[in-house]
């Protein structure tokens, strides 16, 4: 299947990659094992752009919650799950998203690939905050331009929200990471394997402040 996007995956998701797959070496038949081949069928549908396929759903912001109206996620079954009266509760994990022009015309789009995470307690939308440096309850300006930017998360959702991410301008960083890459693929070229191109960031910094959610 044709590429239809580039895909870089943050530093952090890239580290706890290769962790699943060399737990995967060692119990092909483990938890960890069912875990990346999740996350590579995820990786697989982002590139080709079948974000439909896996219930995809564009992120928003709350006062209770961090700003990710640039971001979406699809949903992943690793486990199942079941509420109280037995009913099973749908894919237990999710892969966070979000998308930018390619670093040149000719280039494909790109998407930086930022969380792999089940969804109990909000953990893919805390941990993207994180790696994003987003706090809880603060809009970013930059954002509040967006078209089409709701729903906000919660009760009061819309059943139907966007689905992909808006496609923002290419930020410095990953400019400078795609820069770095020996022959980043061509749109005419692009391979289609399950695999990702690691952002490396010059200066990475983390904030340990970020939201619980539930999405």
């Amino acid at each position: 299947m044709t590429a239809k996007y580039h895909l870089v995956l943050h530093p952090d998701l890239q580290a706890e990659l290769r962790d699943l797959h060399a737990a995967t070496l060692r119990d092909p038949s483990g938890p960890e094992a069912e875990q990346f081949a999740a996350v590579r069928t995820g990786l697989a549908a982002l590139r080709a752009g079948r974000e439909t396929d896996f219930n995809g759903e564009r992120l928003g912001y709350s006062d209770r919650h961090a700003d990710l109206r640039d971001c979406a996620e699809i949903k992943l079954p690793v486990v199942e799950e079941f509420n109280r009266s037995g009913r099973p509760m749908g894919p237990s994990h999710r892969l966070t998203y979000r998308e930018f022009n390619g670093p040149s015309p000719d280039h494909l789009p790109v998407r930086q690939v930022l969380a792999f995470a089940p969804r109990k307690d909000g953990r893919p939308f805390e941990v993207t905050a994180i790696r994003l440096g987003r706090t809880r309850g603060t809009p970013l300006a930059e954002l509040d331009t967006l078209p089409n930017v709701e729903p906000a998360v919660g009760p009061d959702k819309d059943p139907t929200p966007p689905i992909a991410p808006i496609r923002r301008p290419l930020p410095p960083d990953l400019a400078q990471a795609m820069k770095a890459l020996e022959g980043t693929p061509p749109a005419s070229g692009a391979a289609t394997p399950p695999t990702a191109t690691p952002q490396r960031p010059p200066n990475h910094t983390h904030s340990h402040n970020a939201p619980t959610r539930e999405h």
